[in-house]
C-alpha cells in the first residue's frame, strides 16, 4: 500500500495522556494521528480526531469517526505493535510515539522494549511528560542543553559504552542493564553516546 499519510506522523498509545506542553504541541501539530484503540477517546478533549484507529476496538467510545479503522483481533501482540506494523506496511519510516507510559507499569516496560524490537525497522522517538527516549546502536550525537538529565539503559549485559560532553563520562565502560546509567547530565549544546549494543537514551525536558 502506498504511503499517502501526511507527516509528521504520531502514534498515540493508550497509556497516560500527555500533559506536558512538549508532547501536547507535537500532538496538535501532527499531520497524521494513529491511535491504538481507546487512546482515541482522549483526543476529544483537545478537539482533535484520529486519522487512523488500530486495535481490537474494545475500548473506543461511541462517537462519529470518519477516518480509517483497522480492526486487528490478534492477541499475540499489543495494540502498539499492531500500529507500528501497520505503519511499516504503509511505508512509514518516522513516527513519534506518545502516551506509551503511565497507568500500567507492565505496559510501560513492554513499550520500552518495543523500541529495541523495532530498532532496525522504524525511526521511533518516544516522548513522555518527562523525557525524550530513543534507541540506537553505535555512535550517535544528540542536541542538548547544559544540565539536561541523561540516562542510559543498554539492552544486553556487557555493552561497551563511550560518551562525550556528559558530567560523568564513560570511556569504553561496560554498562549492564541496571541503574548505573541513571541521572547523568549534559554539559552543553550536544553530547554523544557510542554503544556496542542497542541502548535507550533518555533526555529530560527543560523545566520551563
Amino acid at each position: 500500500m502506498e504511503n499517502s499519510f501526511k507527516a509528521p506522523i504520531t502514534v498515540l498509545a493508550n497509556g497516560a495522556f500527555p500533559t506536558h506542553h512538549i508532547p501536547l504541541d507535537i500532538l496538535k501539530k501532527s499531520g497524521t494521528i494513529i491511535c491504538t484503540d481507546g487512546s482515541a477517546n482522549n483526543l476529544l478533549s483537545l478537539d482533535l480526531k484520529p486519522h487512523v484507529i488500530i486495535g481490537d476496538m474494545d475500548s473506543i467510545n461511541n462517537y462519529e469517526f470518519t477516518g480509517l479503522k483497522v480492526p486487528d483481533l490478534n492477541q499475540d501482540n499489543t495494540d502498539l505493535e499492531k500500529a507500528l506494523d501497520w505503519a511499516l506496511i504503509n511505508r512509514i519510516q518516522d513516527v513519534t510515539l506518545l502516551g506509551a507510559t503511565g497507568l500500567r507499569e507492565d505496559l510501560t516496560m513492554a513499550n520500552h522494549y518495543i523500541l529495541y524490537d523495532y530498532l532496525e525497522k522504524l525511526n521511533i522517538v518516544m516522548i513522555t511528560n518527562h523525557f525524550t527516549v530513543t534507541c540506537h546502536r553505535g555512535p550517535r550525537s544528540f542536541d542538548s542543553f547544559p544540565g539536561e538529565i541523561v540516562s542510559l539503559f543498554p539492552q544486553r549485559f556487557g555493552t561497551v559504552v563511550s560518551t562525550t560532553a556528559l558530567k560523568y563520562p564513560l570511556n569504553k565502560f561496560v554498562l549492564d542493564p541496571s541503574a548505573s546509567g541513571v541521572s547523568n547530565q549534559s554539559l552543553g549544546a550536544t553530547f554523544s553516546v557510542d554503544a556496542s549494543n542497542p541502548i535507550l537514551v533518555y533526555r529530560g525536558h527543560r523545566k520551563n
